[in-house]
């Protein structure tokens, strides 16, 4: 008995050479127009989450530079025409609000911790309870909306001579004044600046830190 021997699969044939060649260059060129089509489609892809990321990024950084604020200084001796005062302001000039986070104010290099220290360490004042002509107001711990301003320092004159009066009205603009304010928008973006310098570029800082000694305006003595 002779063993069947084995039989080995080969691809089909047609018998012509050329329409077999023919066939496989044809899938072939399918294939390699498979392969061309998935890396074509994998491009765009990329492409499209590129740009949806800088869309995204440029929104961001719209929405950031429409919510800026900025803070700056200022000051008057005429605010009220009934009354002679002096006026020493902080106003939110940018388009959002301001957190402000903490204030320093010195005077001749050195933290003054209240309007009265202040006063008395630029112009001579004392406090007088029964003739309290002095009119102060916080400014760290509060929101100031875009437009909106805070006086944080209000003083009246007396009548006749005022040399306390004279005084502020020269210190008000001195260099020798100093207010450090450190401030955030609402996406907790903060800087810190000078506002009586009137920087268009103040420094940005990841936070606000506590000065060894923070200006409390408010505070009476």
């Amino acid at each position: 008995m002779v063993p069947e021997s084995g039989h080995h699969a080969e691809p089909h044939r047609t018998g012509h050479n050329w329409f077999d060649i023919a066939v496989a260059i044809g899938l072939l060129f399918v294939s390699i127009s498979s392969l061309y089509v998935a890396i074509q489609s994998h491009k765009t892809l990329e492409e499209m989450v590129d740009a949806n990321k800088h869309l995204v990024e440029a929104s961001k950084r719209l929405v950031e530079a429409n919510s800026w604020p900025y803070l700056g200084y200022g000051t008057s001796n005429s605010e009220n025409p009934n009354e002679d005062t002096i006026v020493m302001r902080i106003t939110n000039n940018g388009v959002g609000p301001a957190k402000i986070e903490t204030v320093e104010l010195n005077w001749n290099g050195k933290a003054q911790r209240t309007s009265s220290d202040f006063l008395r360490a630029c112009c001579g004042y004392t406090f007088d309870p029964a003739h309290d002509r002095l009119r102060r107001d916080l400014i760290a711990g509060r929101v100031l909306p875009a437009g909106g301003t805070i006086s944080f320092i209000t003083l009246f004159r007396l009548a006749g001579d005022d040399p306390v009066w004279g005084r502020l009205n020269q210190a008000r603009l001195s260099p020798a004044l100093s207010v450090n304010v450190c401030y955030c928008s609402v996406f907790d973006e903060c800087w810190t600046e000078d506002v009586l310098r009137m920087s268009l570029t103040p420094r940005h800082v990841d936070r606000c830190e506590m000065p060894g000694v923070p200006f409390e305006a408010s505070a009476r003595r």
